[in-house]
């Protein structure tokens, strides 16, 4: 037998006693019962975590920047409206104010002034605009 075998061997036992030692130690208890299952949370209380939501953006929110995804934190706006909303954003070119929001299908007046206080909107004129960088996000 050579030495790495021997080495391996002894590894080997090494491990199969540490493991004895553990179910001994930790997992059965003094009459040879199985411990249940949730004994071990009160023993690694450091090593429970506890998943904590994002919490959402709030508004205001630039209407003309921003995507679909934060839109539907807005009341009243759902994953569809939004996408549409986007959508007649890259078609149309910006919104200027609240009444351009009515250019989406689904925004009426009653919703178009329920949001108009919670977005933002592009207000400058349109050779300003020009000249900076406009190309929204993605430069789709």
């Amino acid at each position: 037998m050579t030495r790495r075998e021997a080495a391996g061997l002894l590894l080997l036992f090494v491990a199969v006693l540490a493991g004895r030692w553990v179910r001994h130690a930790l997992l059965v208890d003094a009459d040879g019962a199985w411990r249940e299952p949730g004994f071990l949370d009160a023993m690694l209380p450091a090593l429970v975590v506890e998943e904590v939501a994002p919490t959402p953006p709030s508004p205001p929110f630039h209407v003309n920047l921003t995507t679909a995804d934060t839109l539907t934190f807005l009341p009243g706006v759902g994953a569809v409206l939004a996408g549409r909303i986007v959508a007649e954003r890259e078609r149309g070119g910006p919104f200027h104010d609240q009444q351009d929001l009515r250019r989406v299908k689904g925004i009426g007046p009653k919703l178009s002034a329920r949001l108009g206080p919670l977005l933002l909107y592009d207000t400058k004129p349109a050779a300003a605009r020009a000249g900076g960088s406009s190309s929204g996000p993605g430069g789709r």
